[in-house]
């Protein structure tokens, strides 16, 4: 600080650049009083490694009253941002057609905020929490059928031991298995995943979605309807499968 000083106040000089010390920098008050090839030579003048600050951190220059013109914006940003390569976080002035240059240009017009630093407690309490968090479940199971309205949000798999009613609905990040007769809304894969599956022990819903793909079926035209079925991508595509195992058991 004291060597920057040194360089904007010299002794023999009649104009002083008021500086002042800020969470994100230093802040530059611009006198009013220097005509704008004055201002320019003035800045240029101060050597870069004045201006040097940790990485993180950059000035704002405050114009005060002062009416500028696009040359001086222009001149500023060839001459000390882009030559010195100083960071300029904010273009301040009291001056309405300023901060309208300013603004047609894309300069920030406002100071960095200041980010309080981190509750020490809370941080400590966070931490606690995070370590007696108990473990997300890959599945979800539900011992009875779901009616109409219900609805079930899964990060993992899972499987309903029951009917899945029309008006009911099933999102699952992994597979999705109801036992019984699948008359509602499922949608495996609801994250992205296309390594994921639907079984249903009784086929009896005109679409489900598997990942960001649409299975549609007509009662009139699938074979399967009304069977127990397997649903999968291959290759991006839906496929219908009946499931015949079960018929393979019967006969056992």
């Amino acid at each position: 600080m004291p060597n920057i000083l040194k360089k904007l106040r010299k002794p023999d000089s009649r104009i002083r650049i008021k500086m002042e010390r800020t969470h994100y920098g230093m802040k530059f008050f611009l006198p009013e009083s220097l005509s704008e090839d004055e201002l320019l030579r003035l800045l240029v003048r101060i050597p870069t490694a004045a201006y040097k600050l940790p990485e993180e951190q950059g000035i704002a220059l405050d114009f005060l009253n002062r009416k500028c013109s696009r040359r001086l914006i222009l001149h500023m940003i060839n001459s000390i941002v882009w030559e010195k390569g100083i960071k300029i976080f904010a273009w301040l002035s009291k001056n309405e057609e300023s901060l309208k240059l300013f603004s047609a240009a894309g300069l920030s017009l406002t100071e960095p905020e200041k980010i309080a630093p981190p509750d020490p407690v809370l941080t400590e309490n966070i931490k606690v929490a995070e370590e007696h968090r108990e473990p997300v479940s890959a599945l979800k199971v539900v011992y009875n059928s779901m009616r109409s309205g219900q609805r079930i949000e899964s990060e993992g798999d899972v499987i309903v031991w029951g009917h899945l009613n029309p008006g009911a609905e099933i999102v699952a990040g992994g597979s999705v298995i109801v036992a019984g007769r699948l008359l509602g809304v499922v949608h495996a894969g609801g994250y992205g995943r296309e390594d994921v599956f639907v079984w249903a022990g009784c086929f009896e819903t005109p679409q489900v979605r598997i990942a960001n793909k649409l299975c549609y079926a007509d009662p009139k035209t699938t074979t399967c309807w009304r069977k127990s079925v397997l649903i999968t991508l291959e290759d991006g595509t839906p496929m219908i499968r009946e499931n015949k195992f079960e018929k393979t058991a019967k006969e056992i």
